[in-house]
């Protein structure tokens, strides 16, 4: 890889680093910490080809659910204690309010989900754990409050380098992985 490249590779790491830092800002800004794992979870990877960068963030599969939301009628959970079969959205309730020191967590679980069942999620009174009034929409909230931030942080200097580089791969029919 030559010096071209790799100031190319620095840059979008830079980017990349910028953007995982607000993710994590904002998703903690709303109140969403419970045991760590989330934040630890975001990762990216940079892909480049001879026309862009693209940087595609991953996380635990159930931020999506703290994004979107989630819909009363599409909450999993019936309203009734049943004995014949253990719910895994009550278990991890359950282990929720544990971790949150109530004294009565199971207790505390059918209250939630009877909440959300009526309500779904975010429920309107867990505003009250967020530090900035948002409960949903950490990705795109941060993507849009960012969105010039990578074409302010390139110069023109580095846009030319991209180019010049990115002209260096199709010449040379090289990828970069």
């Amino acid at each position: 890889m030559d010096i071209k490249t790799l100031l190319l590779d620095k840059k979008a790491v830079q980017v990349a680093e910028f953007f995982k830092k607000e993710l994590t800002d904002e998703f903690l800004m709303q109140g969403h910490r419970d045991t760590g794992k989330f934040e630890k979870s975001i990762q990216y990877d940079i892909l480049t080809n001879v026309d862009n960068i693209e940087i595609v963030f991953s996380y635990l599969k159930y931020g999506i659910f703290l994004e979107k939301g989630v819909s009363s009628n599409k909450i999993p959970f019936g309203g009734g204690a049943s004995k014949k079969a253990t719910s895994l959205y009550i278990e991890a309730l359950k282990n929720w309010a544990a971790r949150k020191g109530m004294l009565k967590p199971l207790s505390a679980a059918f209250a939630i989900a009877k909440m959300h069942k009526k309500e779904g999620m975010p429920t309107k009174g867990s505003v009250k754990f967020s530090k900035n009034g948002r409960r949903r929409n950490f990705q795109s909230f941060t993507l849009k409050a960012n969105r010039n931030f990578a074409n302010q942080f390139f110069s023109a200097k580095d846009i030319a380098l991209i180019q010049t580089v990115l002209i260096d791969i199709l010449n040379r029919g090289a990828v970069i992985k």
